[in-house]
This record gives structure tokens, sequence and C-alpha cells, in this order.
């Protein structure tokens, strides 16, 4: 899923603060002119005006024990040939699988002069679903195949974005499974509403016949056993949304695997939020959204919305949190 999915009625799909947003936004990793020898005085970047004094991760120090907020020591600045991650201590728990939600401590500091930029330590831990291009590549690659409890050091090109290299470091806390699609009891679907089938595992929207309904309209078609979506929560999905009128797909997380979104907190269109708060997860609805409720009548130009169009979404809730 895109960060201009038309879901969102903001610019962003969801709201991220400090560095963590540079490191999770989907954004192609950048390649760094080759800054020679670590640990070189004379070395330059040619995306930095400051020396660069380490250029390798394996001068990185990081300490502290696993419990705590670990300590990143580098002589400054520091700019990397590629991105690249590096274990420090292995965990034993379960080995993180691709479509993971992942619970992860972090601190995040700049490379121009180790400072800190970013850290859940002392607040809440970041949770991340892997392996569905909602991290940059990088991540990916340093938390998939590694067990619970293992503390890796990650560093990435953020200079066109922030002007220096970041470095983090991951302690990765849990690590959740979940479902590829909805689960549950089968549901009969409200009168007039599409018909949903199913092609090869995903949920496929036929092209509406009749008027679309002028309120908001929630079918749902398989009543999910989980606890029951409140405002305010985080949700995993997946999901489909078409055009009454056309039956053109505008959208859809499919492709690239389960999403997350604030739910009941208006950072979402309004028919989405009020057909999602209080459904159960493992339910997979069927919502259908007027005008009044999507985007007005201004519409959607970038998703081919217009301001008359009436909305309609398949959602496979997976999780709450």
């Amino acid at each position: 899923m895109k960060s201009h999915s038309p879901l969102t009625n903001r610019r962003s799909r969801w709201v991220k603060t400090g560095a963590i947003a540079l490191c999770f936004a989907v954004i192609p990793a950048l390649a760094l002119t080759a800054c020679g020898d670590s640990e070189s005085d004379s070395s330059t970047s040619s995306t930095m005006s400051t020396v660069v004094k380490t250029s390798s991760l394996g001068k990185v120090k990081v300490s502290g024990p696993l419990d705590e907020k670990p300590t990143i020591d580098f002589k400054p600045a520091f700019a990397g040939e590629k991105d690249e991650f590096r274990i420090i201590e292995a965990g034993t728990g379960p080995e993180v699988a691709s479509g993971d939600r992942v619970t992860v401590n972090y601190v995040a500091v700049g490379g121009s002069d180790g400072a800190e930029l970013d850290t859940t330590w002392g607040a809440a831990p970041q949770k991340i679903t892997v392996g569905t291009s909602a991290v940059l590549p990088i991540i990916d690659e340093a938390i998939i195949g590694q067990p619970v409890g293992t503390r890796v050091l990650v560093s990435t090109d953020s200079t066109e974005a922030n002007g220096q290299w970041l470095l983090f470091v991951f302690d990765i806390v849990d690590a959740k499974k979940l479902p590829a699609s909805a689960e549950g009891e089968a549901v009969a679907p409200l009168p007039n509403m599409p018909a949903v089938t199913i092609e090869n595992g995903v949920p496929t929207i036929a092209k509406p016949t009749g008027d679309a309904s002028t309120t908001l309209v929630v079918s749902v078609l398989i009543k999910g056993t989980g606890p029951v979506v409140a405002a305010g929560q985080t949700v995993s999905m997946q999901y489909t949304g078409i055009v009454w009128a056309t039956g053109t797909v505008f959208d859809s997380s499919w492709t690239s695997g389960a999403v997350d979104f604030p739910i009941g907190s208006g950072q979402v269109i309004a028919g989405f939020d009020e057909g999602i708060v209080g459904q159960t997860v493992g339910s997979r609805v069927l919502v259908a959204i007027p005008p009044d409720k999507g985007y007005g009548a201004e519409g959607n130009a970038q998703a081919g919305i217009a301001g008359t169009d009436t909305l309609v979404f398949v959602v496979d809730i997976l999780d709450a949190y």
C-alpha cells in the first residue's frame, strides 16, 4: 500500500514523529558515493558537509544490557557505503517471519554528530509489520529471520530526507503471526450490496448494480471471534476499494501485504472509521461509503474518485492493538 493511499483524509496515512518516520517511510534506500577506508580523517562524503571518520558499521560500538536503552558510539561523522545491519546480540526466542507483527524498542542517532534523534525507551515500544513494504528494505532484512530477543544495529542513508545517515539499534521484543485473511463464521450479505467472490485467496468485489446507497452501509460477511475494535486503536487489515459507479479498483493492499491504520481518530475517511469501529477481529466486512462520508464534493482526483462517487471496500480485520 502506498503512503498516499486514498483511504486517508490527511496527507499521509499515519502520523509518525521523530527520526523513526524517516526510517519507516516507504522510500528507496539511496547509494552513497564511496567514502574511502573507515576511520580516515581525510575522507569526505559527497552528500554530507562534515568529515567522515567512520564508514564501517563494524567500527560502531553498541553497549548496554538488553533490558535497558543501549548507547551508540562512533567517531562522527558516520557515512556508510551501503545500507546494512549487524547483529549485536542474538536472541533465543521464536524466529521472526515475513508478515509478522513485530514489537521493537529502538534508539536512533544521527550520523553527522551521534546525537539522539528518537527512541521508544521510556515510552511504548513500536509495532511494525515486516515484509510488507511498511518499512525500509534494510529494516526488513535486519529483523526477518532473527530470533525474538535479538539486538541489531542498522545504518541507512537518509541524506536526501534528513541530510545525514541514521543509525538505529532495534531490540526485538516480540513477534506475532497474523492470519492471512479473515477467519470466523460466514454471514449472509445484506441485500443490494455487490457480490464478493474469492479469487486465489483474495476477496474481489463485483461491479455493483442499481443505485448506490446515500447512507453508510456495513455488511458483515465473516464474523470473527476476536476482540471488538475500539476507536483509537490501530488495525491490521487487508482491503480492496472500488468505485460503485464503475467497479474500478482504486486501491488494494493485497499486492503488498497487510497494512496498519489508526481507526476512529479521524485519520482515515469517516465512513471507514465508522465501518470498522465496533467490528470484531477476524471479521470480513463490506462497506459502502457515500460521498459525504468519503471525500465529499471535492473527491480524490489522484485516485480517480469524483465528488459524487460512492465507494465500496471489502476489509479483512486481522488484528487490533
